[in-house]
């Protein structure tokens, strides 16, 4: 470096040095146009000032200075991946979603391998298109039943037609069909109304639909010309009344609609049958093994953190352990063309609805299952029924999980309490009972009886292993697992202390709960709590005999922080001799066709009767995660073969023999974990694992003959971070 560059970084690095990071960029930049030989050398501590530049401008919110630094970095180095990913990733976090897309893209399109700005880009995707959106414009169900009702009642150039959260659209196209006097069409998300006026645009009917990006709450009259006579929408979640259909409808009938107007659909009605699973019980109350290990009174009941939810939405069809216990019965019907009956529903939220259901056999209730029917006029109908082969499957069932398993006999009377609370049907407790509540990952971990049998059996080779080099009552633990069994389990054998970890505050009262009921001395455990702690400033100098490290999400993806943090305290916090486990995680993988992933992930146009995928496709992404491989439905076109080892990814190409003939359409992968070295591994892949399954998606489908090879790229980042891509020998 010589004359004013050389100067220029003297000054850029004095100015580092004592927190003016803003201005020693300033400095290098100059710096740089005065010798861009200096940018190579001198490019990672560039990197490194503008990264602690903009986490002050982050508290600051000073987004307009964040995206004028990146700007003249990327400017310096426009083929420098992290740059171009970070803005996108700041835009992001200000919630400039569609610009920081377009750096994702950029950022991919720079370098297609780049595992980062292609999570981010999913990210973004999920966050502007939800994924049912994709389920429900496959459904040729609902889709024909919605158009045949929308035929019946619209009358040719006198209906005037609200389409109360138009989505895509497609409601207000089958209007079309039938030239009312005049359609509007709103929705409450500006992606979704853009999404819609280029998809009318695209199907030459844009003059023909007044779009509307506002609440249908929020409009008048005015903003739709006049009142409508006809208002249709399919604004229902998995239990009818969640999407706030019945203040939409109060408000529509009261300001947009005309006083003998008509809505589609006509009526509903909501369903319920008591069920027995195991497998779907799993994911929501703690299973009688694990209660009997950590010797919880009988009269606790350990549920998943609801977080004010009152059931899930899940596709129990698939469920093949599901037995119905009782018959359906009717819990609560709406008439949506009376005002007088969605005000009673909608303010009246005490009213009870009380259901009888008598048990068809001898066993357990343990899960209560609803379902709705819509009737769309006096003479089309659908449902989501999951007994019914003709359901409709845009709308998944809800599960009403907050309830006491209870043994019935048959003939026998259950009594159910239902109330409209918020806009949500929820069932009432049948008996007082004491609950403690847990994460999904604390309760899917400790459900798991695999794992959960595999971490017991490691307990005596870990005491022998040990009690070669000291006493047991001098062993130091941490185990950062969704909940410390092992360490819990190790306590009791008399270690000397035991670090753990909670993720949320509800999962430390669990903890708290779990070691007072076994009489274990909490002056011997330090339990961290949530993500605001780091190894290094928490842990300080402590060592361990054992570290027990958790690497994976419940989602299927590798949690990054818990591997940095695991690779530190391997490095800096073991003792010489001491026991890391799991000691190997290796990635597995397998190409299928899987049509369920291809109706869940991609709009296929013959479903729809228009031109709708060319727009809504661009929002496909191109990972899936929570997928459970007990109930999916696929068809291998290889055989299962590891596809790299967790602590260990480097780029690579592996081929892979084609089993079957078919398109290609993902790459499922899961894992084999090894907890101790030379002790048998368990898979994910397997019914209550208490980690799902991920697909990498191929958009579009790759056509595999048997006796060929298929290729997957592995695709890494530099902090081990992963992707996958499918392609055939020949591509």
């Amino acid at each position: 470096m010589a004359g004013i560059a050389r100067d220029y970084i003297t000054s850029a690095r004095q100015l580092a040095s004592i927190g003016n990071y803003c201005k020693a960029i300033d400095f290098y930049i100059l710096a740089f146009e005065q010798n861009p030989q200096l940018k190579s050398l001198l490019e990672e501590e560039f990197s490194s000032v503008l990264v602690k530049c903009n986490e002050i401008l982050v508290e600051e919110k000073n987004i307009k200075k964040i995206i004028a630094n990146f700007t003249k970095a990327i400017n310096l180095f426009p083929e420098n991946i992290f740059f171009i990913n970070e803005a996108g990733r700041h835009l992001f976090m200000f919630g400039f979603y569609e610009e920081a897309w377009r750096q994702f893209q950029l950022a991919l399109t720079t370098d297609s391998g780049s595992v980062s700005a292609e999570k981010n880009l999913n990210t973004v995707k999920n966050l502007l298109i939800e994924r049912w959106h994709f389920r429900m414009l496959n459904d040729n169900v609902r889709n024909e039943s919605y158009r045949a009702a929308i035929h019946e009642k619209i009358k040719p150039k006198k209906t005037r037609v609200f389409d109360l959260g138009t989505g895509t659209g497609l409601l207000a196209m089958y209007a079309t069909e039938c030239k009312p006097l005049a359609i509007t069409a709103c929705d409450s998300s500006a992606v979704m109304t853009t999404l819609t006026e280029c998809v009318l645009a695209e199907n030459r009917l844009l003059m023909s639909v007044a779009v509307k990006n506002k609440m249908s709450t929020e409009m008048t009259a005015s903003d739709i010309g006049t009142k409508c006579s006809l208002l249709i929408t399919e604004l229902f979640d998995a239990g009818l009344f969640g999407e706030h259909i019945l203040q939409a409808l109060d408000h529509a009938w009261e300001n947009l609609l005309t006083d003998d107007a008509e809505i589609v659909p006509k009526k509903a009605e909501f369903f319920i049958v008591g069920a027995h699973s195991e497998l779907l019980n799993a994911k929501y109350q703690l299973r009688q093994m694990t209660r009997n290990i950590l010797k919880l009174h009988p009269l606790l009941h350990v549920r998943v953190f609801a977080n004010n939810e009152t059931y899930d939405c899940e596709d129990v069809y698939m469920y093949k352990d599901l037995k119905y216990m009782t018959k359906p019965q009717s819990v609560i019907k709406i008439d949506f063309n009376s005002l007088e009956d969605i005000k009673e529903k909608l303010y009246n939220s005490d009213t009870k609805y009380i259901v009888k259901c008598n048990a068809l056999e001898s066993g357990q209730i343990n899960t209560y299952i609803g379902w709705f029917n819509l009737d769309l006029t006096e003479n089309i109908s659908i449902t989501t029924d999951p007994t019914n082969e003709g359901r409709a499957n845009a709308w998944q069932q809800a599960v009403f999980f907050d309830t006491v398993p209870m043994d019935v006999k048959k003939d026998e009377t259950i009594t159910l309490d239902f109330r409209l609370k918020s806009e949500r049907l929820t069932l009432m407790p049948e008996i007082p009972c004491e609950v403690i509540r847990a994460s999904p990952d604390a309760l899917r971990f400790l459900n798991d009886t695999d794992y959960v049998k595999m971490i017991k059996n490691c307990i005596g080779m870990t005491c022998i292993y040990l009690g070669q080099t000291t006493d047991l009552s001098e062993v130091d633990i941490i185990d950062l697992n969704p909940f410390p069994l092992f360490g819990f389990l190790m306590l009791q054998r008399g270690i000397k202390s035991l670090v753990c970890y909670a993720k949320t505050r509800e999962d430390e009262d669990f903890i708290i709960t779990a070691f007072g009921t076994n009489d274990m001395k909490l002056s011997n455990v330090t339990i961290l709590i949530g993500d605001q702690w780091s190894p290094g400033e928490t842990l300080s100098k402590m060592k361990f005999h054992v570290i027990f490290v958790n690497l994976l999400e419940l989602c299927g993806d590798i949690d990054m922080r818990f591997k940095e943090m695991a690779q530190n305290l391997k490095n800096s916090h073991l003792i010489p001799g001491g026991l890391f486990m799991p000691s190997s995680i290796t990635l597995m993988g397998q190409i299928v066709n899987s049509k369920w992933l291809d109706v869940s992930n991609r709009v296929n146009d013959k479903n729809l009767g228009y031109v709708v995928s060319k727009y809504v496709n661009q929002y496909q992404v191109s990972q899936n995660f929570h997928l459970d491989y007990t109930h999916l439905e696929y068809r291998p076109l290889t055989d299962p073969v590891v596809i790299g080892i967790c602590n260990h990814m480097t780029p690579e190409v592996l081929n892979v023999p084609v089993i079957d003939d078919g398109d290609a359409n993902a790459l499922l992968c899961w894992y084999e974990i090894e907890l101790v070295n030379g002790y048998k591994t368990i898979s994910t892949k397997r019914p209550f694992s208490f980690i799902d399954g991920t697909a990498f998606l191929a958009n579009p489908p790759i056509p595999l003959v048997s006796g060929g090879i298929a290729n997957i790229l592995r695709c890494v980042d530099s902090d081990g971070s992963y992707k996958f891509l499918i392609d055939d020998e020949n591509t």
